[in-house]
C-alpha cells in the first residue's frame, strides 16, 4: 500500500476503535465485538486465541454486545486457569437467556431497489418527454395528473399560496413566480419538469434523509433542484443559492441533497464535499449526513462511515468535509459542492476553485446555504445581490435556483408576523416563543439589534441603515404594461408599441455619458395606443434606448455586475464604435426618431449636449436645455414617482431600465428642499431614469393641447425667478410673482 493509503487506513481503524470503546464504556447494548478491557492482552497468545474463539461463537449466535467486554475477558481467564465452574456460571448469567439481536439489514433490499428505480426513470425520460409541453409524462407513460400528496402538486400549491400570502417576502414571491412561469412555458426555452424525479427525491428525503414530515418549502426547493431538466435529461440547475434565518433546517436540507448526490444521482465516482473555510464549519453538514446514515439501517448497510468520509463501495463514491484552512481545494473532482454559511467566507477564491473542480462532471451541482452576511463587502452579499437581479429578470440565468427568505425593507424587525418571511420553518424547527423572547430582550438591550437583523431577519445590518434606492422594485415591476400590449417579452412589447404609436405626440429626454458611463434616449408618450385602431389613453409610457462604447464593455460588465453583453445581444443596449460616446450618433438617433414619431420637444442636460442640440434646433427639432438642479427636476421627479406608485406608468419591463430604476435615489436638496437624482454608487447607473425625467420636464412645460402647463421656479443662478413659456424656453415671472428675498 502507498504511505498515504496506510495513513488513511490507520485513521479509519483508530476511529472505529474509538467508537467501539465509547459504546463499551457507555454500556451500549448492541450487537458487536467489544474491545478487550485489558491492554496488550493480545500478547498472551493462548488467551487471545480464546478471546477470538468465544467472540466468533457468540457473534455468530447474535448474542454478543459491545458491553460484554469484561464478561468475555473473565471467561477467557477462567479457562486459562482451569476454572470450569466459573466459566460455565459466567456463560449462564450473561448469555444463556439472552434473546438474539435482530438480523442485519442487507444492502440491496430497499435502497438498492430505489437506486435501480431512479436509474430506470432517468432512462425513460426521453420517451416521456413531450417537446411542446413543460411537464413530462408520468412513470407509466400516461399524462401527469395532480394528486394532493404528490411532490409536484405540493410545490405548485406552495408557490401559488406564497405569492398570495402577506407572510412571504418579495424576493421569495419572485422566486415562486419564476418557478410557476417556468412550469408553464419552460419548454419554449428547452426546460422540462419531470414529476417522476420530483416524486423520487422527496421519497428519498422521507425514507432516508430523516425528513418524514418534510415541509412544503423543502419539497418545492428539493424537487426543483433535481426535477427541472434539459431535453437531454440532465439537470437545469447547476447552482443553488438558499438563504434564510438561522435554525430553519437548511443544514439538514443540504445534507439530504448531498446524500442523494452520493447515493442515487447516477454520477460515476461521485465526489460530494461539504465545504467551508473553517474545519469545524465544514463538518456540520457532513455530520448531519452521517447521522442520517446512522439512523437508517438500510443506509448503514449501504454507506460506510469512516472518521472523515462517507463511502459507497459499489460506485467508489465519497462524501467528505473539506476546509481551506487544513488542505487545499485543488485536486478534488467534485460532483456536488455544498458551501455552508458562505456569508462568513472572506473572498470568492475558495468558491471559484471548487466550481472549477466540477468542469469534468456531466451534471455538477454547486449549492450555497447561508444566513445574511454581517456586512456588504462580502462575497455572499455580491452573490445574493446577483440572485436578486435574476429573480427580477434583470439578469437571465436559467442555471441558477435562488430562494431568499428575508423580511422586506418596510417591515419592522420586531413584528413577529413579518419574521415569518425570513423563517419558513417557524413553528417546526424554530419555535415562535423563542423569537418573542428575543424581541423582548431587544427592548431592554437595543445593542443586540444588528445580530437579530442578521440571524433572525436574514438581512445584512448595513442594509437597514444605509441609503436605499427610491423606486421600490415591487412598484416598478408592477408597471410593465404587458396586459395592455398583449406581449410578455420586453423587446417584442416595445417594438409593437412603437409601431402602434408612430403618430402619437411624445417627448424625448437625453442623458449623455462619455467613456465611463452610458447614454440614454427616452421617449415619453403622455397618451398612448396599445392595440390596433384603438384610441390613445392617458397612460404615461416610456421607451428607453441605452448606448455604450463597445471598447471595454466586458470590463464594465465585471465592474458593474450586470450582463451588458447579453443586453447588447438582446437589443436593450446599443454599442457604439470606439472607446468614447460619439455624440453624432446620438444626434442621428434623435433625427431618426423625429422622422418616425411626432416629437414635440427634446430635453437635455446643457453640460454635455449643447452643440448637437443647437444643430437639431436648426433642423426644426426643438431641443431645450434643462439645468440639472432641484428647482427644475423636482416637479418631473414627483410626477414620475407618483406614476410609479399609482401603477399608471408603463415601461414594458426592460431589464436594463429595471437595473437603473433600482439604483436611483430621489435626493432632497438641503438648500432648496427640492429633489434631484443621485446614484447609490458610481457603478450603479441611472442614465435611463435621468433621460425619462428630462422628457417629463418638457412634457410638463409644454403639454399637448387640453393638458395643464406646469410652472418651474428657477433662481439658482441669482437671477429673477423664471417660468416655462410653453414654447420650449423660460421667461421671467411678473414682478408681483417674484419671491421676496429672505
Amino acid at each position: 500500500m502507498r504511505r498515504q493509503d496506510i495513513s488513511e487506513a490507520h485513521k479509519h481503524h483508530s476511529a472505529i476503535s474509538a467508537s467501539i470503546r465509547e459504546k463499551q464504556e457507555a454500556r451500549v447494548f448492541e450487537l458487536g465485538v467489544p474491545l478487550c478491557p485489558q491492554q496488550y492482552f493480545y500478547n498472551d497468545r493462548p488467551g487471545w486465541a480464546l478471546w477470538r474463539k468465544y467472540s466468533k461463537r457468540l457473534l455468530d449466535a447474535r448474542v454478543l454486545a459491545y458491553s460484554d467486554g469484561d464478561a468475555l475477558l473473565s471467561i477467557c481467564k477462567a479457562e486459562l486457569n482451569g476454572q470450569a465452574e466459573l466459566k460455565d456460571r459466567l456463560f449462564r448469567e450473561t448469555w444463556k437467556h439472552r434473546k438474539p439481536f435482530d438480523a442485519p439489514v442487507v444492502a440491496g433490499d430497499s435502497i438498492a431497489g430505489f437506486i435501480k428505480q431512479v436509474a430506470a426513470d432517468r432512462a425513460s425520460f426521453s420517451q416521456r418527454l413531450i417537446p411542446t409541453e413543460t411537464v413530462t409524462l408520468d412513470e407509466h407513460g400516461g399524462r401527469y395528473e395532480e394528486s394532493a400528496e404528490d411532490a409536484t402538486t405540493i410545490a405548485r400549491k406552495y408557490c401559488i399560496d406564497s405569492i398570495a400570502s402577506p407572510d412571504v417576502g418579495q424576493d421569495l414571491k419572485r422566486a415562486c413566480s419564476r418557478w410557476l412561469e417556468t412550469l408553464e412555458t419552460g419548454h419554449l426555452r428547452g426546460i422540462f419538469w419531470d414529476p417522476v424525479e420530483a416524486r423520487r427525491v422527496i421519497e428519498f428525503a422521507k425514507l432516508y434523509g430523516g425528513l418524514p414530515n418534510i415541509l412544503p418549502w423543502e419539497i418545492w426547493a428539493l424537487a426543483s433542484i433535481f426535477a427541472t431538466k434539459r431535453a437531454s435529461g440532465l439537470r437545469v440547475y447547476t447552482e443553488v443559492w438558499l438563504s434564510m434565518a438561522r435554525k430553519n433546517g437548511k443544514t439538514r436540507f443540504a445534507a439530504v441533497v448531498g446524500l442523494f448526490c452520493l447515493i442515487a444521482d447516477q454520477e460515476e465516482y461521485a465526489e460530494v464535499y461539504a465545504a467551508s473555510t473553517a474545519r469545524e464549519q465544514s463538518r456540520i453538514v457532513w455530520r448531519d449526513a452521517r447521522r442520517c446514515v446512522g439512523d437508517n439501517l438500510e443506509l448503514t448497510a449501504h454507506v460506510k462511515r469512516w472518521a472523515g468520509e462517507l463511502a459507497v463501495k459499489d460506485t467508489d463514491s465519497k462524501f467528505c468535509p473539506l476546509a481551506s484552512e487544513e488542505k487545499s481545494f485543488l485536486g478534488v473532482r467534485a460532483s456536488c459542492i455544498i458551501a455552508d454559511e458562505v456569508g462568513v467566507w472572506e473572498s470568492r477564491d475558495a468558491w471559484d476553485v471548487l466550481v472549477q473542480s466540477t468542469v469534468s462532471r456531466t451534471q455538477p451541482l454547486q449549492m450555497a446555504i447561508t444566513t445574511a452576511p454581517a456586512h456588504r463587502m462580502t462575497f455572499a452579499h455580491e452573490k445574493f445581490s446577483w440572485c436578486e437581479k435574476i429573480l427580477r429578470s434583470i439578469v437571465a440565468a436559467d442555471h441558477v435556483f435562488a430562494a431568499i427568505y428575508r423580511i422586506d425593507a418596510e417591515d419592522s424587525p420586531k413584528d413577529i408576523v413579518a419574521l415569518r418571511k425570513a423563517n419558513p420553518s417557524l413553528g417546526t424547527t424554530l419555535q415562535e416563543a423563542h423569537l418573542v423572547r428575543q424581541i423582548a430582550e431587544l427592548e431592554e438591550m437595543p445593542s443586540g439589534l444588528n445580530n437579530f437583523l442578521q440571524f433572525h431577519c436574514n438581512i445584512t445590518p448595513e442594509n437597514s441603515i444605509t441609503r436605499q434606492g427610491s423606486i421600490a422594485a415591487k412598484k416598478w415591476d408592477a408597471c410593465t404594461g404587458f396586459e395592455l400590449i398583449g406581449e410578455t417579452d420586453p423587446m417584442k412589447a416595445s417594438v409593437k408599441f412603437m409601431e402602434l404609436n408612430f403618430d402619437t405626440p411624445c417627448y424625448v429626454g437625453i442623458d449623455v455619458g462619455m467613456s465611463g458611463d452610458t447614454t440614454a434616449v427616452a421617449l415619453l408618450f403622455p397618451r398612448a395606443r396599445f392595440s390596433e385602431n384603438a384610441e390613445p389613453i392617458k397612460r404615461p409610457t416610456v421607451v428607453v434606448q441605452v448606448f455604450q462604447p463597445e471598447v471595454g464593455i466586458l470590463e464594465k460588465e465585471r465592474l458593474w455586475g450586470v450582463p451588458l453583453s447579453v443586453w447588447a445581444r438582446q437589443g436593450f443596449l446599443q454599442l457604439l464604435p470606439g472607446d468614447i460616446t460619439d455624440l453624432r450618433e446620438i444626434k442621428k438617433q434623435i433625427v431618426d426618431l423625429h422622422q418616425k414619431f411626432r416629437i414635440r420637444e427634446c430635453g437635455f442636460d446643457p453640460w454635455s449636449f449643447p452643440t448637437q442640440a443647437a444643430q437639431l434646433n436648426e433642423m426644426g427639432i426643438t431641443c431645450v436645455a434643462i439645468p440639472q438642479v432641484p428647482s427644475q427636476l423636482t416637479a418631473p421627479i414627483q410626477e414620475l414617482s407618483s406614476a410609479i406608485h399609482s401603477g399608471e406608468l408603463v415601461h414594458f419591463g426592460s431589464p436594463m431600465l429595471a437595473w437603473m430604476a433600482g439604483n436611483v435615489v430621489f435626493a432632497e436638496s438641503e438648500r432648496h428642499a427640492g429633489l434631484k437624482l443621485e446614484k447609490l454608487s458610481p457603478n450603479e447607473k441611472i442614465d435611463g431614469i435621468s433621460a425619462i425625467v428630462n422628457a417629463w420636464h418638457r412634457y410638463l412645460s409644454n403639454p399637448p393641447s387640453g393638458m395643464p402647463m406646469m410652472f418651474f421656479i428657477d433662481n439658482s443662478n441669482g437671477g429673477p425667478d423664471m417660468k416655462a413659456d410653453g414654447k420650449g424656453g423660460l421667461v421671467p415671472l411678473a414682478p408681483s410673482q417674484q419671491k421676496k428675498p429672505n
